[in-house]
């Protein structure tokens, strides 16, 4: 579990540092705020779906492992997909109700920022751990 949440720490300071890019964007490029902005909604709303989603997996893997051996697990596990798209529709409403602030699609891009960013860093450390 160490090991995940170290991870979790990577692709949070990754998000941080690609957030601060996209205000400084925002900032300077006044013609690219509202694809910024997107960026920055998009992102936001995944490092939330990713955190909320680790929470619910560390949390799971905890019941599962301090259950008694006799006792069986259930085999129906929440792990908040309802919660999590709910959240990513919100920002797409305020994407589409706000359109000269946000941009759609770039809103949508930045909904894959966590994923993506779990995938390079865990391809880096296997590439780290061969040499």
């Amino acid at each position: 579990m160490d090991d995940f949440s170290a991870h979790l720490k990577t692709v949070q300071n990754v998000f941080l540092f690609f957030l601060s890019f996209c205000l400084v964007v925002w900032a300077i490029f006044v013609e690219f705020r509202p694809y910024s902005a997107g960026l920055m909604l998009g992102s936001i709303v995944s490092m939330i779906n990713a955190r909320y989603l680790a929470w619910k997996i560390r949390k799971l893997s905890e019941k599962v492992i301090e259950a008694p051996p006799e006792q069986k697990v259930p085999n129906k596990a929440n792990i908040g997909f309802l919660t999590r798209a709910a959240i990513a529709g919100l920002a797409g409403l305020v994407a589409i109700r706000f359109p000269e602030h946000v941009a759609i699609l770039t809103t949508i891009v930045g909904y894959f920022f966590a994923q993506l960013a779990t995938l390079v860093l865990g391809i880096l450390s296997i590439k780290r751990s061969k040499k």
